[in-house]
């Protein structure tokens, strides 16, 4: 990791497929930082997401990891500083709940000489961190769906970039496994100076865990702030508080 800490800047970002649902971002965020991505269905979440990863080039402007700008990078380039966990991690082949998760170490390694022990030492903290190491040999289709997810949270953490992007990782998670992966982000973040941005309809534990958010509101609007700040407006009350 930088030791000075890295630093992802969005620069005059529009994002979106036929039309822009996001329009003329420019943000920093600063590692180590936790930042919820809240925001109603179809606002535009996981399109900005995928832009941040390199998956969906943004329609204008820029996104620069310490000055590098991310789409300017090669591929593997990009994983080694960057990993995208969707919701809704599907696979239908059997492979084991290990063997997934190394897919984690794959940026780093050569793919002929396999894993070194310090990759299994990587993936087994990883597994372990997600309450997953107990069922690491069996096949990842034997899994419930909140065992599943925990499994793909793994990859993530196994794959050590210091941008983590998650887009709804605790939906089919119990309270206390939701509970447990904030946490887990949350010292992942302050000890390895991460930047970690976390879409979830989870509001109340993205206001316990989040150091600031960044809301989407009507006609393409977006606020960012800490989290106190944002949870105390009024777009914010109306919309993602039960009173």
């Amino acid at each position: 990791m930088n030791s000075n800490g890295y630093i992802l800047r969005l620069d005059d970002l529009s994002v979106g497929y036929d039309k822009p649902l996001l329009k003329h971002i420019s943000l920093r965020f600063t590692a180590p930082m936790v930042i919820g991505l809240i925001g109603n269905n179809g606002k535009g979440k996981t399109t900005l997401l995928r832009s941040l990863s390199g998956l969906h080039r943004p329609d204008t402007g820029k996104i620069l990891l310490n000055e590098a700008d991310v789409y300017g990078l090669t591929s593997a380039g990009r994983s080694r500083l960057i990993s995208l966990n969707f919701s809704s991690n599907h696979i239908s082949f059997p492979v084991s709940v290990f063997e997934l998760v190394s897919m984690g170490r794959y940026p780093y390694n050569n793919h002929w000489a396999g894993l070194t022990e310090n990759d299994r030492l990587i993936i087994e903290n990883a597994l372990e961190q997600c309450q997953a190491l107990q069922f690491k040999e069996k096949p990842v289709t034997s899994l419930s769906d909140g065992e599943r997810q925990k499994v793909f949270i793994a990859k993530s953490i196994a794959q050590q970039t210091p941008v983590m992007l998650f887009d709804e990782p605790t939906a089919f998670l119990d309270y206390a496994s939701k509970k447990h992966f904030f946490q887990v982000m949350k010292k992942l973040a302050e000890d390895q100076e991460r930047i970690i941005v976390i879409s979830s309809h989870d509001i109340d534990f993205l206001t316990a865990y989040a150091d600031n958010l960044l809301m989407i509101g009507n006609e393409e609007t977006v606020l960012f702030g800490s989290t106190e700040d944002i949870s105390q407006t009024t777009y914010f009350k109306d919309h993602f508080t039960k009173k």
